[in-house]
């Protein structure tokens, strides 16, 4: 999921809890129901759910009357705690929670790019190891 957005490497951990929320709400082979189900006894919505590192508009708390009423920021995740979402703000390199936010999924391109992996023979016999 990482490697299709413009986030560091240093953000596999909020990746990774976000794969693993995606799992757990999502539909399984073994079970009829949905984890989610499971757990809450209720169903799940899947509204809240957004594009992995796609560019948002968060509002700021505080500010004066000429500033931008919001930032350029990406997301990044969902917090286990609280309601909202994860943000990373590039401009102050700074990770925040907050649920006021224009998500712009819309205008985020996919790089078709990154979906194909090429691979090349190589001739050479393998390498022998030696146990010792």
């Amino acid at each position: 999921m990482i490697s299709f957005t413009e986030l560091p490497p240093s953000f596999w951990g909020y990746a990774l809890e976000t794969a693993a929320k995606l799992l757990n709400i999502g539909p399984s082979k073994t079970v009829p129901q949905m984890p989610y189900e499971i757990w809450h006894g209720k169903p799940t919505s899947y509204k809240y759910l957004r594009v992995l590192g796609s560019p948002t508009y968060v509002k700021r708390l505080v500010g004066d009357k000429l500033d931008s009423r919001s930032n350029l920021c990406r997301f990044i995740g969902y917090p286990k705690e609280t309601a909202g979402y994860y943000f990373y703000d590039p401009s102050e390199q700074k990770i925040f929670i907050s649920r006021n936010a224009v998500f712009l999924d819309k205008d985020f391109p996919v790089d078709n790019r990154r979906d194909e992996l090429l691979l090349e023979e190589s001739s050479e016999e393998p390498h022998q190891c030696n146990i010792i």
